[in-house]
């Protein structure tokens, strides 16, 4: 089996080591095509492939080109993002033939997240192969694949009560807040995003209290959507310097390439906070990668930053209460990456089956031509009933041999099979 996996996650790297490695949505179909295309006078690495790149993982799924290798993705990456192979090489798993199915539907049913069984992986796997199936990249192979593992994905949030109540990284997020101020109304939130993990995060504000909700958007229009729905007030981008210097808790989530707030920016909020009066300390919450807020905010005295990688402890509990449903998650998962692994293998033997189907159609045609030369008195209508008598006793007689051979090699004997056609029939296979 040809398939291929190389990526890392939250188990593997550090938020320092993701970041760089991501890939924003701008990215993504230059280096598809790259891998699928090749580039530089090198040759592509994949026949097919799909990028899927999250705040916790980025992963390369591939169907391998002849004379590709693990190490040739590795100079791939290095070279797509400007970086040295030892930046980041320790930190990649390479998942190789059925193991890459078992994978990817496991983490479509947030089964390998830092939030077990987080809903907002399946939309996230289902975008990166709307973005491959776009632009070409992804072919019959990996379109069968990602249906499946979408599949696996429903049914485990159907199935189970894995996916029940809040579990994302923003739900992980306010949870936080609200472990560091006990009870969050009456504390000023700014909430820096109009994105997804965003509007997560303003419906657990809200259900947990906060009262005092500021959202930032470089959209104004986006903030205030989000703002009336969840009863907040939405300011634009360039006012965030003054909101910071208003704010208990800030989390924030951008899809902003470089960071947004800087230590100065924190320095001057912490100034304006002595200046009213209010305790110079403040939560920031960076739920982006890249990050968005800089490393070196969490140096100033009364700040406690946190970053996606600090939420293992808050969502522990979480994770400990659905480890008795895992189980039949990973059941299902199996269950669905059998039915693909199934259909892979059926295709050993369909380059024979047709080859078949066109033997039999050949010889259907040549026989029927001659008898309707043999009997030219015939009229239009009995020249039709002709016709269709020879078609249906050549679909009849190749049906049970089709079923059977395609039962075959759903059970791994589809190329023994194929054989047998070849030398029973002596036929060529089809491409």
């Amino acid at each position: 089996m040809n398939l291929l996996l190389a990526g890392l996650d939250h188990t593997t790297a550090p938020v320092e080591i993701r970041e760089r490695l991501a890939f924003n949505s701008a990215d993504i179909p230059a280096a598809l095509m790259q891998l699928t295309s090749g580039s530089d006078g090198r040759a592509p690495l994949f026949r097919e492939a799909v990028l899927l790149s999250t705040c916790n993982r980025v992963e390369i799924y591939g169907v391998i080109a002849d004379g590709s290798t693990a190490d040739a993705v590795v100079d791939f990456l290095a070279s797509f993002h400007g970086l040295e192979r030892h930046d980041f090489a320790s930190s990649l798993y390479f998942v190789r033939g059925e193991a890459v199915v078992q994978h990817l539907c496991a983490t479509a049913a947030g089964l390998r997240s830092l939030v077990l069984g987080e809903a907002q992986i399946q939309g996230q796997v289902r975008l990166a192969y709307e973005q491959a199936k776009e632009i070409g990249s992804a072919g019959t192979t990996l379109s069968h694949l990602f249906r499946q593992a979408l599949s696996a994905g429903k049914r485990v949030r159907h199935e189970t009560p894995l996916g029940c109540g809040a579990a994302s990284v923003s739900q992980a997020g306010v949870e936080l807040a609200r472990q560091r101020f006990g009870e969050l109304k009456g504390h000023s939130v700014l909430l820096i995003g109009g994105g997804e993990v965003s509007e997560l995060a303003a419906q657990n504000l809200l259900a947990n209290g906060a009262d005092r909700l500021t959202i930032v958007n470089r959209t104004l229009a986006r903030g205030r959507e989000l703002a009336e729905r969840y009863h907040a007030e939405a300011i634009g981008f360039e006012q965030l310097p003054d909101a910071l210097g208003c704010a208990d808790i800030v989390i924030s989530s951008t899809a902003a390439p470089v960071p947004i707030i800087y230590r100065e920016h924190i320095a001057d909020a912490l100034a304006a906070h002595n200046a009213r009066g209010a305790w110079p300390s403040m939560l920031l919450i960076d739920l982006a990668v890249p990050r968005d807020i800089a490393p070196e905010c969490g140096q100033l005295p009364g700040v406690h930053l946190c970053t996606v990688d600090d939420l293992q402890e808050v969502v522990s509990h979480t994770i400990a209460q659905r480890h008795s449903v895992v189980d039949v998650a990973d059941a299902i998962v199996t269950e669905e990456a059998d039915y693909f692994l199934a259909w892979l293998r059926s295709l050993d033997a369909m380059p024979m089956l047709t080859s078949l189907r066109q033997r039999a159609e050949a010889l259907r045609s040549a026989e029927l031509a001659r008898a309707l030369r043999m009997l030219p008195a015939l009229s239009a209508e009995q020249q039709t009933v002709l016709e269709g008598f020879s078609r249906s006793l050549v679909n009849k007689l190749l049906h049970t041999p089709t079923v059977r051979v395609r039962d075959a090699a759903e059970h791994g004997d589809g190329q023994r099979y194929a054989a047998m056609l070849r030398d029973l029939f002596n036929l060529e296979a089809t491409t």
